[in-house]
Order: structure tokens, then C-alpha cells, then sequence
């Protein structure tokens, strides 16, 4: 017989319970006796001091039966006086006694509803127990109202964004557009809109931005810290001749004359933006984007024409990438604004055409891309001050009975006013939230 199929002994090792045999463990009501394993493993995960883990174990063995933890530790809490006098050792011995009550109760809280700004956040709703259906349900843990109708709100990012921007504009909140889609001084204009019906898109005249780099880049291109190359791509597309600038999606202009002089009044009306608002809010759209190799800036969008194309490497962007990006942005802009709020939001809608099709489908790219700035954006909320995270993702693919509209990419109506809805239980105040139900009766 092959002597490596054989089980092996079980050893002794140390008091802690590993290598010792299995046991049961209950550091809870099992802290009684002379002998007990599991007052051995708190001991010894609690206390660093060896002399004194070895008095505790042995002072344990002759002390009244311990009803339960809490009793258990109160006897450690004497006995780091009686062993340690005056020394610095009981102080040290009491701090990871404490450390570790403080550690039992986080644990203990998890779940307590009670405890939780919101008591419905905890379990995923279960409809068969009571709970609501998900398209009743708004994913709002915790309220940040700081918003009101006086509020100076900007916005850019991805497609999504338009649709977030024109509903402020409609509900009669103070949104900051220094450029709409059309400029008559130059005869700029945003391909798709009519110069007869200027809109709002976005804060200024920066196109859909879809990827983190071009966020950190208007930033940087504005405020000097690192200008972006003046490009122009010419166009022709049936009655259509202009010139776009790769770096700003769809803004035509009628001539290099007319991108220069609009290029000086957009540089400024960008810096008044980040300098004057209280809340930038950014959609991030994908994480697959077109790099310009000849100095490292990225193209809004896929390429329009073949006139870049030998200048420009596909990148599929990591999460520390976006990280970076994203983080350079917020350093940039709170250069000039330390108080600017910042919501961030991951847009629900999917790639039109993925640039990894050699080994992604369309849709498996999407998630892919979803989830990267999904975690991007936890990470970034995790380290900066006053930037939250807005689900706006989550509310149209998951909380939402209508979703798509006949294209499938575009978000259905229904679902847009969920995200209004999270929205205003998230970041109003309680008057402004008040005055908003108001406006949409009237």
C-alpha cells in the first residue's frame, strides 16, 4: 500500500485550536471549566503579552464559572491590574481588550436594521416575505442632502448624462450651461441638433465624454496644466463639411478660424464651470478607449474617419487606470474649488460596438467594462472627501420594470424617472424635495 494514501496522526500544535483535533468552538457560553479550548483561542488572539496570556489561562481554571463572553472579559479587565500594578502593560493589555469588544460589536451590528439609516437596505427584497418588488424599490442606503433648488449642479460624461441634465433643467433647478449645443458667434454646432433649437447637453460645449481619460483632459486642457493637441479632422458626410476635434465627440465647426475662436470662449466658460459650481456631477461611460500615441491623450470616441487611424492604439483601461485618471481629475478641479461636491454615476447604457470582438462579444465586453467603473467609482468614493456614488447603474438594470427602448441601448422613459426619483431621495433636502413633488403635480 502506497504510504502517502495513509492518514497521517493529528498533532498537537498550539492552543489555539489548529492542528488540535476538531472542537467545538463557542466563545460565547463556553467559557467554563478547567479546561477550555475556546477560552484558550480568545486568549491567545487577544493578548500579546505571553507572561500574561499564561496567568490568564491559569487564573482562569480556579475562577467562578463565566456566564457568558461579556463576563469572561470583565475577569481579563481585573486581571491586567492585579498582573501587570502600575506598568504599562495593563494599559496595553486593556487597549486589546477594548479593540477587541469594539471588533465584536461591528461584527454583531451587521445585520441590525435598527441601526441602519435606512433598516430596508440590509436584505435583498424577497416579495414571497413581504417585501416589495424590486421596481418599487429605490437602492438608497444613506441620505446626502445637500441639494437644493439654489443649488449650481454640472454635469458631463456619457449619453446618460444629457438625459440628467435636461431633467434638472425641466424641475427648475439651478444647472449650469454656459454653452448649449449651438454657438452663433462661431457656427459651432453639436452634429444631430438643429442651430433653430439650441439644447442642453451638457455644462459646456465638451461633446459626450466616454471614457476617464477625457474627464482629467478637459480639466487639464483648461486650467494650463497640460494643453491637448489642436487637432482637426475634416469631414465630409453627405450635405455635412466640417471640422471635428477628436477630442470633443460630434462638435462641428464651419472652419479652423471658427474652432479657434469658439476653442478661447470654451476654455473659459470650462473654467468657470469647475471654479463656480457647488455639485459636478460625471457619468462614466466605458472603459475600452483610443490612445494618440504621438503624445499619450485620448480621443473622445472610436475614430470618425482613417485619417488617425495609424496614430491611435485600442486600450482597454484597468480599474488602477481609471482610478488614476479619475483621481487626477478631482485633484485638478479642487485645485481651483476645494468645496466642489462630486457625484459620480456609472451610465446603464451599453457599448454600441465593442474593439474587442477577437474574443469578446458585445455584450460580455459591456459587463466587463460596467464592472470595472463600477469599482472604480467605489474606490474613488472610498478616498476622496464629498464624492458620492449615485446608482443610477443599478436603478435601470435592476429596479426598473421598463428598460429598454426599441434599440435596446437607450434608456426607456420610465426607467430615466426612477433615476430622477433616487436622485432626489439621495441629495435633496427635505424643502427641496417637498418643492419638486409640487412642480411635478403642478
Amino acid at each position: 500500500m502506497d504510504k502517502r494514501h495513509e492518514e497521517e496522526p493529528v498533532t498537537e500544535q498550539n492552543d489555539t485550536g489548529a492542528g488540535n483535533g476538531a472542537f467545538v468552538i463557542d466563545t460565547v457560553g463556553g467559557l467554563s471549566g478547567e479546561e477550555s479550548r475556546s477560552r484558550t483561542v480568545l486568549i491567545d488572539f487577544i493578548f500579546s503579552d505571553t507572561a500574561f496570556k499564561t496567568h490568564l489561562k491559569e487564573a482562569a481554571k480556579h475562577s467562578v464559572a463565566f456566564a457568558d463572553q461579556a463576563a469572561f472579559l470583565e475577569f481579563c479587565r481585573s486581571q491586567a491590574g492585579a498582573h501587570f500594578g502600575a506598568g504599562d502593560g495593563g494599559g496595553k493589555a486593556i487597549a486589546e481588550l477594548d479593540a477587541f469588544i469594539g471588533k465584536s460589536e461591528n461584527v454583531s451590528e451587521r445585520f441590525k436594521g435598527t441601526l441602519k439609516p435606512n433598516p430596508k437596505a440590509i436584505f435583498w427584497p424577497d416579495p414571497t416575505r413581504g417585501d416589495p418588488l424590486l421596481a418599487d424599490v429605490l437602492p438608497v442606503a444613506k441620505r446626502y442632502p445637500f441639494i437644493d433648488q439654489s443649488t449650481r449642479i454640472a454635469s458631463a460624461g456619457s449619453c446618460f448624462a444629457v438625459e440628467i441634465a435636461q431633467n434638472l433643467i425641466r424641475r427648475g433647478f439651478n444647472y449650469m450651461c454656459l454653452e448649449t449645443t449651438y454657438d452663433e458667434a462661431t457656427g459651432t454646432i453639436c452634429l444631430g441638433t438643429d442651430s433653430q433649437k439650441p439644447e442642453v447637453q451638457y455644462s459646456c460645449r465638451w461633446g459626450i465624454l466616454f471614457n476617464t481619460p477625457s474627464f482629467t483632459q478637459i480639466a487639464e486642457n483648461a486650467f494650463g496644466v497640460r494643453p491637448l493637441p489642436e487637432l482637426l479632422i475634416e469631414i465630409h458626410d453627405g450635405p455635412v463639411y466640417a471640422f471635428l476635434n477628436p477630442f470633443r465627440e460630434s462638435v462641428a465647426f464651419p472652419s479652423v478660424e471658427a474652432y479657434r475662436k469658439e476653442r478661447e470662449t470654451h476654455l473659459a466658460n470650462t473654467r468657470k464651470v469647475f471654479t463656480e459650481a457647488d455639485v459636478f456631477v460625471m457619468t462614466l461611460g466605458l472603459n475600452e478607449a483610443w490612445q494618440y500615441t504621438p503624445d499619450g491623450s485620448y480621443i473622445s470616441r472610436n475614430p470618425r474617419n482613417a485619417a488617425l487611424n495609424g496614430l491611435l492604439d485600442h486600450r482597454t483601461l484597468t480599474v488602477q487606470e481609471n482610478i488614476d485618471y479619475l483621481q487626477r481629475f478631482i485633484d485638478v478641479v479642487r485645485a481651483h474649488n476645494p468645496d466642489l461636491k462630486i457625484i459620480i454615476t456609472v451610465s446603464p447604457v451599453p457599448f454600441m460596438a465593442t474593439g474587442r470582438a477577437d474574443t469578446h462579444h458585445v455584450v460580455t465586453a459591456n459587463t466587463h467594462s460596467k464592472a470595472v467603473l463600477r469599482v472604480t467609482a467605489e474606490e474613488i468614493v472610498g478616498r476622496n472627501k464629498d464624492v458620492y456614488y449615485f446608482p443610477s447603474y443599478e436603478v435601470v438594470t435592476v429596479c426598473s420594470p421598463e428598460i429598454w427602448t426599441e434599440d435596446q441601448r437607450h434608456i426607456h422613459r420610465d426607467a430615466v424617472q426612477r433615476v430622477m426619483d433616487t436622485f432626489d431621495e439621495m441629495f435633496l433636502i427635505r424643502a427641496a424635495r417637498t418643492l419638486a413633488k409640487l412642480s411635478a403635480v403642478g
